[in-house]
């Protein structure tokens, strides 16, 4: 049985921060490959820079690091090639991003492009440049479970791979895991679309 999807998906690019607390300020990025001259201004791209720093040197206006909210880790094992790993990731660190798939495919379609160049460009930033993340896949309850589980795992896998071809970012950097529907954004309403998402989740150990 397949997960009920009767149109593509999408995401909304959700960083853990709210334009709020980010206080109105805009971090410049730099010239790093091909289609950064764009995201050197743009907002969305800072955001997921901030977002994903490390609590001990969070970009500010002022150039010094910003006092963010305690680290929420979570230990979970992954599956590459064949092997086992075991991690540690931050929840207190992660963005969800713009991801568009075909009905029940792991294929990206060209809408997705925008949004994983941002943050590609994010990630080649010198503040995360020596951090590795997450990618991580997660669906609404709608479906058989070891489906749904399989198509996030292969939706985190394609992400994972277009950085790595696209955006420049190295492999080993990048780990990638299904939750499923194991993580919702929504329990009260766990077959809610917005449960359906992509999400870069920082690993510290």
């Amino acid at each position: 049985m397949k997960i009920s999807e009767r149109h593509s998906e999408s995401v909304e690019l959700q960083p853990n921060l709210s334009r709020r607390a980010l206080g109105g300020l805009v971090l410049s990025l730099p010239l790093i490959g091909a289609g950064s001259a764009l995201a050197q201004t743009d907002e969305a791209a800072t955001s997921i820079l901030r977002s994903l720093a490390p609590h001990d040197r969070a970009p500010s206006g002022g150039g010094g690091a910003r006092r963010r909210s305690a680290p929420v880790t979570r230990r979970i094992r992954t599956r590459s090639g064949g092997m086992v790993h075991e991690i540690e990731i931050d929840l207190s660190r992660r963005v969800e991003i713009t991801v568009f798939f075909d009905n029940d495919s792991s294929a990206l379609r060209p809408g997705a492009q925008s949004a994983l160049m941002r943050l590609a460009v994010a990630l080649r930033h010198p503040i995360l440049a020596d951090q590795d993340f997450l990618i991580a896949g997660h669906t609404s309850q709608d479906g058989d479970y070891d489906y749904n589980v399989a198509l996030s795992q292969d939706r985190a896998a394609s992400v994972r791979n277009w950085l790595i071809a696209y955006g420049d970012i190295a492999g080993d950097r990048l780990q990638w895991h299904g939750f499923g529907p194991d993580m919702l954004r929504n329990p009260r309403n766990p077959f809610s679309p917005v449960n359906r998402r992509v999400e870069v989740i920082a690993i510290t150990g």
